[in-house]
């Protein structure tokens, strides 16, 4: 996973990867939720794809299981129609006991397919070894990008913040780590992890993230590190007019004029 992450993002110079957060009110096109949903993500996600714009999508499961069974078919049917044409991360925040975590990885990855999910890290490591498969990548909760981050992630634990003590567990099991471009912590985390780990980088677009901060941060060992953007890519045609699609591409032409200054 890791070589094709850094592979991937070499051919393409960049390391921008597609949210997929489904708000059906936002999708103006007919019928069922289920073939609304696929229709205007694939829509974008066919014409990103050919434009070498994005080297992963990151469908957030929680966003399609609101929906019931339409939006996990239209999940499933995305994962199959980008299966091995783009990483998969699925963003399912999974995390429990040691079974529970084996029965939840089983199901990311022989039922989804999914190349790579995002764990919590609370439970501990028990919680997180289920996830840990050869050629599959699990990304651990660190310092997030929600306000309410600091709540708990940033409270001081043997002298340093909680999410140090993430940081540097997931240096142990050489795993990847969730890192909000909203906080400069970035730059520590890269230093705790000596710049070896994959991050997936939130944050970036509408929770108003410092690309070019988390750019710098990042520059030494760009290619397998993600940075995700989601709603403002998905939904740009709302402030542009035209066509999602096209609107998309030229957000995430912009996006990539910053990243690709690093490759």
């Amino acid at each position: 996973m890791y070589n094709w992450l850094k592979d991937i993002a070499r051919e393409r110079k960049t390391i921008l990867c597609f949210g997929i957060d489904p708000s059906i009110q936002r999708i103006r096109l007919e019928g069922s939720t289920e073939d609304r949903i696929l229709l205007f993500y694939s829509g974008i996600v066919d014409t990103l794809l050919e434009e070498n714009q994005i080297a992963a999508i990151k469908p957030n499961y929680a966003y399609f299981a609101q929906y019931g069974f339409d939006g996990l078919n239209a999940l499933m049917s995305l994962i199959r129609r980008y299966k091995n044409r783009v990483p998969i991360i699925l963003d399912g925040k999974r995390g429990d006991i040691d079974r529970s975590s084996e029965a939840y990885a089983t199901e990311v990855y022989n039922f989804w397919n999914a190349d790579a999910v995002t764990v919590s890290p609370y439970m501990g490591e028990d919680s997180i070894r289920p996830f840990l498969v050869q050629n599959k990548l699990a990304y651990l909760l660190c310092r997030t990008s929600n306000p309410g981050a600091k709540d708990f992630q940033e409270l001081k634990a043997k002298g340093k913040p909680i999410y140090e003590h993430v940081a540097l567990k997931a240096l142990s099991l050489n795993c990847g780590l969730v890192v909000g471009a909203t906080s400069t912590s970035i730059k520590r985390i890269v230093k705790l992890t000596k710049d070896k780990l994959p991050f997936l980088i939130p944050g970036v677009g509408t929770q108003g993230g410092d690309l070019k901060m988390v750019l710098q941060a990042i520059k030494n060992n760009i290619s397998h590190h993600r940075i995700n953007s989601s709603s403002s890519i998905a939904f740009a045609y709302e402030k542009t007019g035209g066509k999602p699609e096209q609107a998309a591409l030229q957000t995430t032409r912009s996006l990539n004029a910053e990243i690709s200054k690093f490759f």
